[in-house]
Order: C-alpha cells, then sequence, then structure tokens
C-alpha cells in the first residue's frame, strides 16, 4: 500500500511539512495569536459532535491543514475533511514495522511517537526515549511523513523514580529538548496538571523554551484533556489551561480518554467540557 501510495502521501507530507515552520515562535504578547494546531483523533471529533458542535463547527476547527488527525491504522472515512491523516504509535517497534510492510492508511502525512511508562511501549524504549525518538524521526523522515514526538511526563518514573516532582524531573532530564531536536512538532503532555494551572502554566513554559532552545523550528503543542485519568475538569479550568499557554505554544493536543487499557481511570468521556471553549473558537473562525 506504501508504495502505491508514496507520491499521494509525498504530496500530503508536502502540505504538512510546507506548514510546519509556520506558529514555531512563540507568539508575540502584542500581537493576536494564529488559529491554533490541533492534534485530535477521528473519536474526539466524533464526540464533540454528539456533545452539540455542528459539523460546521466541527469543519470550521478541524478541516484544515492546521490538524493532524489520528485514527489509526484502519480509520473510518474522517469527520471532517482537509485534515492531515496521521497516525499513532506508542512504540518504535511497530511503527518500524508497518512502515516497512506499507501497512499506513493512504494519504498519511504525519505519524506521533507516544513514549509513555505504560504496557503498550517497550520498557528499552521507556529507559533511552532520546535513543528511539531519533530513530523513529529518521524513519518517518525516510518515508516522507511529518514526525511528532510526544513523550509522557510519566517516563520520569522509569527514568528519576526518586523524584517526586515529576514536572520538575521532566525538565531537569531534558525531555521536551530530546524530544524536539529530530521532530517536526512536539506534544508537552501537560494536560495532567490542568487542575493546579501555575502548575500548568510554568510547565509548559519551561518546556516550550526547553524545546526551542534544542530546535528553535520545532512546532510546539501542549495537552489538553477534558479528564485527565479520570480527574474532574470543568470548562472553566479547561479554557484557563488554553488560555495560559496560548502565546506560548503553537496549539494542543486535545484529549477526550475513555476508560481502557489504556487508561484505566478515565471513566466515561467528557466532551462537553470543551464544547464552550470549541464553540467560541468556531464563532471566530479559528
Amino acid at each position: 500500500m506504501f508504495r502505491a501510495s508514496a507520491l499521494k502521501m509525498s504530496a500530503c507530507a508536502a502540505v504538512a511539512a510546507a506548514g510546519l515552520w509556520q506558529a514555531a515562535a512563540p507568539v508575540s504578547a502584542t500581537a493576536s495569536p494564529p488559529p491554533p494546531r490541533w492534534i485530535i483523533t477521528q473519536t474526539a471529533v466524533g464526540l464533540l459532535g454528539s456533545a452539540g458542535l455542528t459539523h460546521a463547527q466541527l469543519q470550521t476547527l478541524f478541516g484544515n491543514s492546521r490538524t493532524y488527525l489520528s485514527g489509526g491504522l484502519t480509520p473510518p472515512a474522517p469527520p471532517v475533511s482537509g485534515a492531515l491523516r496521521t497516525v499513532s504509535f506508542t512504540s518504535y517497534r511497530v511503527m518500524e514495522r508497518q512502515l516497512a510492510g506499507s501497512h499506513l492508511p493512504a494519504g498519511t502525512s504525519a505519524v506521533i511517537y507516544d513514549n509513555e511508562h505504560w504496557r503498550f511501549t517497550p520498557a528499552d524504549e521507556q529507559r533511552d526515549p532520546a535513543k528511539y525518538e531519533e530513530l523513529a524521526a529518521k524513519l518517518a523522515h525516510a518515508h516522507h511523513l511529518v514526525f511528532i514526538s510526544a513523550p509522557a511526563v510519566d517516563l520520569t518514573e522509569v527514568l528519576a523514580p526518586e523524584q517526586s516532582d515529576r514536572y520538575a524531573a521532566y525538565l531537569r532530564l531534558g525531555l521536551a529538548a530530546s524530544a524536539a531536536r529530530h521532530a517536526g512538532v512536539i506534544d508537552i503532555q501537560a494536560q495532567g496538571s490542568e487542575t493546579s494551572l501555575p502548575t500548568f502554566t510554568s510547565f509548559v513554559e519551561a518546556a516550550a523554551a526547553q524545546a526551542r532552545r534544542a530546535n528553535p523550528h520545532v512546532i510546539v503543542l501542549a495537552g489538553l484533556s477534558t479528564n485527565p485519568s479520570g480527574q474532574h475538569v470543568s470548562s472553566a479550568q479547561f479554557t484557563a489551561a488554553y488560555n495560559a499557554v496560548r502565546a506560548d505554544v503553537s496549539g494542543y493536543w486535545l484529549n477526550i480518554p475513555s476508560h481502557g487499557a489504556a487508561c484505566p481511570a478515565c471513566g466515561t468521556p467528557q466532551p462537553k467540557v470543551a464544547v464552550p471553549l470549541l464553540e467560541m473558537l468556531a464563532r471566530a473562525g479559528a
């Protein structure tokens, strides 16, 4: 499938890459920020539609080349048109196998390497994220794909188990820098701290600065979640987190998790938490 669709995938990747240099730097405090970039799953878009957003609103928000729309290896028809088709991997080895076997969906533009402290990422990859981020980046680039790196904060439980402040450990270990060094896009998985706005803000600011020192061209996104690991987050808290770092990042990975093997504590999805903010952004044409 990969060889048959190589030209199409290369063209899609070229569109994605052409936009990588836009909004890579932090936004001036006096300038209006450009519309945000997004990473979002097809499932999450569907949940937002069920929560009250119209198809027109969803298209305005996510139907564009600023959005990395993740749908797995066998995705259904996209819920919006114009987004960049993206596949997420939790293991470099799985990513290597899928690309070698030409198993990516036709038109794929980007891949995410989501290295976390969980059973879906091999232990050796958790212990040396910098090594596998570089390998994953080289593999993605060899296939003309945008590489998105998203190392989770909980990797500090493997790399610095003695340190109780995992956000400080993430920064001390330079995880944002190593993730950004070979990536076109980095996601700072800060969503677990949304209910403590000072922690969320200071962590995203510091991690974004660290990433840009390692790679001035990298696009920096921050994680947002409607119910991170099952935490209760209000719409006001969700919006406050979005606004607090808007000048520091180019966009967000919008998570609407549900109970399952990847998140046993997440419970029922809470898409309505995000609706007020997204309605406002849709009215503004973003």
